[in-house]
């Protein structure tokens, strides 16, 4: 059930959103995002604003008005802010682009600064043909990008080159990739691994590797999205295929620290909350959107309290993290359903305080306002 405090404005903008983002400010609380499609003869990078609704009801006291627009060959499959005024998408046509936020006038607008060619291209008999680029991730301003060739690249938007280009890092699709550290990359791939890579290393092979959890030990379960806590970085979590989330520590990579049954579909987004690590945000394939809570309040005992085991104050040390705590993490942290019942794909989210905004495949934007 969605919290009686929390209040969610939904407006229908009749295309796919593949990928959504607030629009970072340094002081303020963001009224901007920016969206990327897929699914359109041209898709396209949209800038929307949120302005009050002129005929306001109960439920859309604010909608989003789009202010810029830039489009693009193929879907967008990958969206993040390299800093307050660019950004770089990722494209199923093989190729990631840097543009420019121009936010000086009163109406936005976007422009491309530089396009990365071919990164991603399959070696057939005859040519070379694009292949897609599933999805990048941003440090400072590298970017790594993977894609279906099995390929990983690290790019630096300073420059404007490619950095690093590990050609055989899978032999199968990679599906997803984070950034560990400035210099250690982790991608997932379609057959349930997880890959460590040391990019600032000569050599062409992954330092470590582990696999997600499945219900079912005789079938792949495919690393969908990858998170890592925000204070501790070593605690990996992984969302899949089957709606399970993997969580490792990384001291200890050799089995998971925990496996959690979650969602009743593919896991398509999992981040923690940009301010709040006791927070933890996942969307799935089947239309929902949960919210994960680290039960913080203090008990004498540890014990159950109405079926629920609250952890004690020292909860956020290594030793305590929930996250780690294998079948006991279920009951130390609180999930909330926010949305559910939408019967689409939710595939992406963002943060921003006491708000949260999502985008999906029934073509509409959601946005919620105080989140507890």
């Amino acid at each position: 059930m969605v919290p009686e405090t929390t209040k969610v404005n939904s407006t229908f903008i009749s295309e796919k959103v593949s990928r959504i983002r607030w629009i970072p400010e340094q002081y303020d609380e963001s009224n901007s995002f920016i969206t990327g499609s897929w699914d359109l003869d041209v898709n396209n990078l949209k800038v929307w604003k949120l302005v009050r609704n002129d005929y306001a009801d109960d439920e859309n006291e604010f909608v989003p008005k789009c202010t810029a627009e830039i489009c693009f060959p193929g879907d967008l499959s990958g969206l993040e802010f390299v800093d307050e005024r660019n950004v770089v998408i990722s494209s199923t046509g093989g190729f990631v682009s840097l543009i420019a936020l121009d936010r000086e006038k009163d109406e936005n607008n976007l422009q491309e600064r530089h396009r990365f060619s071919d990164l991603h291209k399959f070696d057939t008999f005859s040519s070379l043909n694009a292949a897609p680029c599933t999805g990048l991730s941003v440090h400072d301003t590298d970017v790594a990008t993977v894609g279906e060739d099995g390929r990983l690249n690290v790019l630096s938007t300073v420059s404007q080159s490619v950095l690093r280009s590990i050609a055989s890092a899978d032999s199968c699709t990679i599906s997803c990739v984070a950034f560990l550290n400035p210099k250690e990359v982790l991608t997932g791939n379609r057959l349930g691994t997880i890959k460590c890579f040391d990019i600032r290393a000569e050599g062409q092979k992954a330092v470590g590797s582990f696999a997600v959890s499945c219900e079912d030990e005789k079938r792949s379960n495919c690393v969908t999205c990858i998170a890592y806590h925000p204070t501790q970085r070593h605690i990996i979590l992984a969302g899949s295929e089957e709606g399970s989330i993997t969580v490792w520590d990384l001291r200890q990579p050799q089995f998971p620290a925990s496996y959690l049954k979650a969602h009743d579909h593919a896991i398509s987004e999992l981040a923690f909350h940009r301010t709040q690590p006791s927070r933890l945000f996942s969307a799935s394939e089947g239309g929902e959107l949960w919210q994960w809570n680290q039960n913080t309040m203090p008990t004498a005992t540890g014990g159950m309290l109405s079926g629920t085991t609250t952890v004690n104050e020292s909860s956020s040390s290594d030793t305590n993290n929930p996250w780690l705590n294998g079948e006991r993490a279920k009951s130390k942290i609180n999930v909330t359903s926010l949305l559910s019942g939408i019967r689409k794909a939710i595939n992406s989210f963002d943060s921003c305080r006491s708000k949260i905004i999502c985008g999906g495949d029934n073509e509409a934007i959601y946005l919620l306002e105080n989140l507890n």
